[in-house]
């Protein structure tokens, strides 16, 4: 896994295991997000990090950082920029990854309160 999906996979677990953390205009930029979700892991790994770098997000970001080290336990604990301490993925940029693109966009429209999708009730 690259570190750009490492680092996708890092914010789709904080919005699984942790949705409370997000407030209601967090889900409100973050359904925008969704809607507009580039192909390019990299782009979709700055755009993550660069969302979650404002003081308002910071138990966010901590979150994050802390998934992040589970997931990529080699790094220190550094500013994360680019996946962890600016570190290039050997995969190719050009390349799209509609997996990881599908896993937030996914993940975003499950845990939001906001989202249309329709959450699993039983029938009755």
């Amino acid at each position: 896994m690259s570190v750009y999906q490492t680092s996708i996979q890092a914010f789709a677990d904080v919005i699984d295991s942790q949705p409370n953390l997000f407030t209601h205009q967090d889900w409100v930029e973050l359904e925008q997000i969704r809607g507009n979700l580039p192909d390019d892991n990299e782009k979709i790994t700055e755009l993550v990090e660069k969302w979650l770098k404002l003081e308002s997000r910071r138990q966010l970001f901590q979150a994050y950082s802390q998934q992040l080290d589970l997931l990529i336990p080699d790094f220190d604990d550094g500013d994360i920029e680019i996946g962890r301490a600016n570190s290039k993925s050997s995969a190719s940029p050009d390349k799209p990854s509609e997996s990881c693109k599908e896993l937030l966009d996914n993940t975003i429209k499950k845990n939001s309160p906001l989202s249309d999708a329709p959450k699993s009730q039983p029938k009755p």
